[in-house]
């Protein structure tokens, strides 16, 4: 069964739909901008991520079953995440296989620095402002921008190397990687808790 308005549990059908859509964006992006717009104080509405989500010159080009599609796929992953309590739930990155090479490290490390951003991308679309943070969510903040740092960092190291060899070290790429997502979903989960005192 495909994903729904009141029930998400297949990101393959997202990504298939943004793809057949022609979305340049990943879902790592979507959920990175949907959490953070969720989080803001003045959420904009889902018809308001078109833009971020979409070139408006190839939108106006999809056939409509595919944007229907792509529509109903966005908006089940909307509900889903605006579903999330942050001070109970654990929190929810795309699902997503990577080759055992140093292009699948690759390519993770630079998933997860691109939901920063767009995290970051999300917040600003619904208006935050510097006095909505509480002192922990500036903090959570701050902590995000050295996690971002370190992505960079290890993205650099990455892209030096063969994609097509294989990671000669995984447990150590596997806990390198565990620690900055801990990181990335602790902090996401304070900044969201960190603004709700600033909702209308």
């Amino acid at each position: 069964m495909g994903n729904t308005l009141t029930k998400y549990s297949d990101d393959n059908l997202t990504r298939e739909a943004l793809e057949k859509a022609g979305s340049e964006r990943t879902l790592h992006e979507v959920y990175g901008l949907f959490y953070g717009s969720l989080a803001a104080p003045d959420p904009a509405d889902p018809a308001e991520h078109v833009p971020v989500i979409f070139d408006d010159e190839d939108a106006s080009q999809v056939p409509e079953d595919d944007a229907e599609n792509v529509r109903a796929n966005l908006l089940s992953l909307w509900n889903f995440i605006a579903q999330w309590k942050p001070e109970e739930d654990p929190f929810y990155f795309p699902e997503q296989e990577y080759p055992a090479d140093y292009g699948g490290v690759l390519q993770h490390l630079t998933d997860d620095l691109s939901l920063v951003q767009y995290f970051i991308a999300g917040l600003n679309l619904g208006g935050t402002e510097e006095s909505d943070f509480s002192d922990d969510a500036v903090d959570a903040m701050h902590e995000l921008t050295q996690a971002s740092a370190r992505l960079q960092k290890n993205i650099a190291v990455c892209e030096a190397l063969d994609p097509t060899a294989a990671d000669d070290d995984p447990d150590s790429t596997a806990k390198m990687l565990d620690d900055i997502e801990e990181i990335l979903a602790d902090s996401i989960a304070r900044v969201t808790i960190g603004l709700k005192h600033a909702k209308g």
